[in-house]
């Protein structure tokens, strides 16, 4: 689960696009103000709510003598879920993580099958196995290309593709690999490359990239 960290400023600026790598791709931001963390963004699914009220009570008990004096109870409360909500991501284990598979190599295995198929060089018994994998191939590939991040795959296409890019070829990009999004979201993943220094902004009022030439 990616991670990242923006003054309270910055955030105000980015919070549409912060929300959506939230929900999107499950990246929590955590809000600092002069270098001390104060509140977090996270997916909706991560919430103290996942934990059993036994453990928010808990929690709650041994936060009450550290809290200003004079604090509410319905407010101490508050801060101690707002202090579960951004601890509860780092609660859970994380598991390997997977690797993907090639999917180039997929397509290289794809087509070398098919043009077999067509000229002929199976049996009918094995031409019907290979049609078989042949389709399991493509499956491989859609579910392979919907695990990966919409920055990977527009990445993975501008070093492939080159050229100009903007929000509808993005979206197109996206919506082949499986993801569908709209121009907004597209124009932040559009941003996000170009920090990586694969892109470069052309115009100063569109969100039009270009490859940068190395």
């Amino acid at each position: 689960m990616a991670e990242n960290e923006l003054g309270i400023e910055d955030v105000r600026a980015q919070l549409g696009d912060l929300v959506d790598d939230a929900h999107y791709e499950g990246t929590i931001t955590h809000i600092t103000r002069r270098g001390r963390r104060l509140a977090s963004i996270v997916p909706a699914g991560v919430k103290a709510a996942s934990l059993p009220d036994e453990a928010i009570d808990a929690a709650f008990d041994a936060a009450w003598p550290g809290l200003p004096e004079g604090i509410s109870l319905g407010e101490a409360r508050r801060r101690v879920i707002a202090a579960l909500n951004a601890a509860y991501p780092h609660m859970i284990v994380p598991s390997e993580p997977q690797a993907l598979p090639d999917v180039d190599r997929l397509k290289q295995v794809s087509e070398s099958l098919e043009k077999q198929i067509n000229e002929g060089a199976f049996s009918p018994e094995q031409t019907e196995r290979m049609r078989k994998a042949v389709e399991d191939l493509a499956e491989t590939i859609r579910k392979t290309r919907v695990q990966m991040t919409h920055q990977q795959i527009v990445t993975k296409a501008v070093k492939e593709e080159g050229g100009v890019w903007d929000a509808t070829r993005t979206v197109t990009t996206l919506g082949l690999a499986g993801h569908g999004v709209d121009d907004k979201r597209a124009r932040a993943v559009l941003r996000r490359i170009a920090a990586t220094g694969i892109l470069t902004r052309t115009s100063q009022t569109r969100a039009i990239y270009e490859t940068t030439e190395k």
